[in-house]
């Protein structure tokens, strides 16, 4: 039992140190080469952070664990979404949510079109698949593409930008994007490892303890997985650039439910959204409440005092624990 814990421990600590490198080295590929830009940057960062989520959902499909499969991509939503809000609390006195980017929006709307097929996905008996892949993992998989396109057009870099940033790429010597992308692999590789160590030790302390594989994935392992991303949105709200905060959760988010649509296909066991608790519909749910409530923080403009201010990120919070509740009891 408390080697199974050690190793828990141990895989998650290596895997925030791996991710939080990869966010460094990412950065640097995304803003000295031809990739420049905010989408390629947050993509390629969203992906760097939630590598732990990936690994950790396919390798539960693999193992047949729908329950830490699903629960991890769900509950890192959750976790994600309060890390943003209780950090929001904590940098009150800045109201950094105030001065927040519109364009946030459109990412909030592909979050909550994808928390919707998330919902029916969980809610439907029958088994709809082709292929043996689940229609609603095709249906995610082809909305999250469409919807990376859809942000691509809005936010495609203006042409004196563009050379001017093709200008500063000139000027420097490749030595540290190489060096950069060397580092950018490595790490990926341990963030495979870690991932499949989370998976592993995770389902073997659901089959230990008695925990639910519901209970052990949407908060155990999502809070280990997750714990990349709130190093960094820490990170971004210190410094007071909150679009990055924000940026990187949606992202992170809309990420964390393609990969459930990604493990599907290894799970040999039938549908792994079918074989999932029902109590994560619950999750879906929250997902869907806390996204829409941050689309409305961000097109807030003014509030009278602290209070007020702090009601949403209040709100979000309690609804973290009472649905962390529901799933423990």
């Amino acid at each position: 039992m408390w080697y199974l814990i050690l190793i828990f421990i141990l895989a998650a600590g290596l895997s925030a140190f791996a991710a939080t490198r990869l966010s460094s080295h990412a950065d640097t590929i995304s803003k000295e080469t031809k990739l420049g830009g905010v989408l390629a940057g947050t993509l390629l960062l969203a992906v760097a952070t939630s590598l732990p989520e990936l690994t950790v959902t396919v390798s539960a499909g693999i193992i047949g664990n729908a329950g830490i499969a699903v629960g991890n991509g769900l509950g890192s939503i959750l976790f994600n979404f309060f890390v943003l809000f209780i950090l929001d609390l904590h940098f009150r006195s800045k109201r950094l949510f105030l001065d927040v980017s519109n364009h946030h929006i459109h990412t909030g709307i592909i979050a909550l079109i994808l928390c919707t097929t998330t919902a029916f996905a969980l809610a439907v008996q029958s088994s709809w698949s082709f292929l043996n892949i689940s229609v609603f993992s095709i249906a995610i998989v082809i909305v999250y593409m469409i919807g990376m396109y859809i942000m691509s057009k809005r936010h495609q870099t203006p042409k004196d930008e563009k050379t001017n940033a093709t200008e500063k790429v000139v000027d420097k010597t490749n030595f540290s994007v190489k060096r950069a992308v060397r580092q950018f692999i490595l790490f990926s590789l341990v963030i495979l490892i870690t991932g499949t160590a989370l998976s592993l030790s995770g389902d073997a302390l659901a089959q230990n303890t008695g925990i639910s594989a519901t209970a052990i994935g949407s908060i155990l392992v999502a809070l280990s997985s997750s714990i990349p991303d709130a190093m960094s949105v820490y990170t971004a709200l210190k410094l007071s650039n909150v679009n990055m905060a924000i940026g990187t959760i949606l992202g992170s988010n809309l990420f964390n439910i393609l990969v459930i649509a990604l493990a599907d296909p290894f799970y040999r066991n039938g549908s792994i959204w079918q074989d999932s608790s029902d109590e994560l519909m619950y999750m879906s749910f929250i997902g869907f409440s806390l996204t829409a409530l941050t689309m409305v923080i961000i097109k807030r403009d003014k509030t009278k005092n602290a209070i007020t201010y702090s009601i949403p990120s209040i709100i979000a919070v309690i609804s973290y624990f009472v649905v962390v509740g529901i799933i423990i009891l």
